[in-house]
């Protein structure tokens, strides 16, 4: 075993947690990357733009990301039969560069996942445990203590990664409880994504967005190119407190059930398919949408990456492009100071901190939600009025789809430890 100066833990193995343990081994620690779940087979789809395309290209893994995208080809609103209200928005040449409403990289979660993992776990100094929850954690001066639930053993570390997500628990293990508790900021917006099969007769590359009245939408999506499975999104905007009790204490059951009644009287072909699919998805996930916002990402020797630490929200778009980009530099300054981490942990922070902000910012002075989901028939038809203006006059090419807004100069770090 190496010593405990060079070992890092790694809680949470999606993209945060991998991309994190690539660029650690790259820089010579040996990493031990702990995932709860035996395998992660949900997935939203989510989008890699601007600076994390650098990193993926740094990584050697570009043409492989590339090669298992969705294929989306852009977006369409559709009416209460389900038909388009207008052209579907997709790509189109603009001054400076292309106008599109489907971003650089679309890709499924668990595609991405995959590659991460694969590309970290060919590294002689990575090892995954699958299974395994990290139980206990104690702080030292030198060192940190993790008891992991496959050996129920102390382990020594140098430092704890928290990769693990919204319900972080090297957040919650780590930093004051007072602290935890303020990190969260949730919003009236609740999702549910699963997969259901793909319908030849009316699925295309576009994806289709119906909506109802009381802030309900249905958004169907390519998985891949093959066309065989779509993506499902049932998305609420509503300060029910039924819907906030069963997104934070309900079973899956329950869950279902509550979705089946909200959302079984769409009409047009969506809302059938959509119910019908819930029910028998065995990838559905449903959860309230909530942002993490702190002042500092560590707590002594443990330091929180991606959505455990500044979560923006699936209503940015930008989620996964963090999560690269902080699992690089934390990495990266990391290796620049390996025997001081508290540097290392506040270089990572004044690097990141203005662009993590900027990228929080929901759309629309954070009505974005209230806008795209409508509470009301006339609020929807005036969405479909205005989604038939930009489309057919081609504004929304202006509107700045997909393209970067928010950039930041990344480091550049020498990852000699390993070649």
């Amino acid at each position: 075993m190496a010593s405990s100066n060079r070992r890092v833990l790694v809680n949470g193995g999606g993209p945060a947690g991998a991309v994190t343990a690539f660029w650690l081994a790259k820089g010579g620690f040996e990493v031990v990357v702990t995932e709860r779940s035996m395998s992660r087979p949900y997935g939203q789809g989510v989008d890699v733009t601007g600076r994390a395309v650098d990193i993926i290209k740094k990584m050697g893994l570009e043409q492989r990301i590339r090669d298992s995208t969705t294929g989306e080809a852009g977006l369409t609103v559709v009416d209460d039969q389900g038909e388009d209200v207008a052209p579907r928005l997709g790509t189109a040449p603009i001054e400076g560069g292309t106008a599109s409403v489907t971003q650089e990289i679309e890709i499924m979660r668990r595609d991405l996942t995959k590659i991460f993992v694969d590309a970290a776990g060919a590294l002689p100094n990575v090892t995954f445990r699958y299974g395994c929850t990290v139980d206990e954690v104690q702080q030292h001066e030198k060192s940190i203590t993790a008891v992991l639930s496959d050996t129920g053993e102390p382990e020594d570390f140098t430092a704890i990664i928290g990769a693990d997500g919204l319900g972080s628990a090297i957040r919650k293990l780590t930093f004051d409880p007072e602290i935890n508790r303020r990190s969260v900021s949730p919003t009236n917006t609740y999702v549910a994504f699963f997969s259901i099969p793909g319908d030849p007769k009316y699925d295309t590359p576009v994806g289709k967005l119906q909506h109802a009245n009381k802030g309900r939408g249905i958004l169907i999506r390519p998985i891949d190119k093959k066309g065989t499975q779509r993506s499902c999104y049932l998305m609420s905007q509503s300060d029910s407190q039924e819907l906030a009790q069963v997104a934070r204490t309900g079973s899956q059951e329950d869950q279902k059930a509550l979705l089946d009644k909200r959302f079984r009287e769409f009409t047009g072909p969506l809302g059938k398919r959509a119910v019908e699919g819930m029910h028998s998805a065995d990838d559905f996930y449903f959860t309230r949408i909530v942002q993490i916002k702190l002042d500092s990402w560590h707590s002594g020797r443990a330091a929180l990456v991606g959505d455990a630490g500044y979560s923006p929200s699936p209503l940015t778009g930008q989620g996964t492009t963090l999560a690269i980009i902080g699992a690089y530099v934390l990495a990266g300054e990391m290796a620049k100071s390996p025997d001081d981490l508290e540097r290392a942990f506040a270089s990572y922070y004044d690097i990141l901190n203005k662009f993590v902000s900027e990228s929080q910012e929901i759309p629309f002075g954070g009505q974005a939600p209230k806008l795209i989901l409508p509470q009301s028939d006339w609020g929807i038809w005036l969405l479909r009025t205005f989604y038939k203006i930009i489309s057919w006059t081609g504004i929304w090419r202006l509107l700045n789809f997909g393209n970067e807004t928010v950039k930041i100069e990344l480091p550049e770090y020498d990852f000699g430890g390993l070649d």
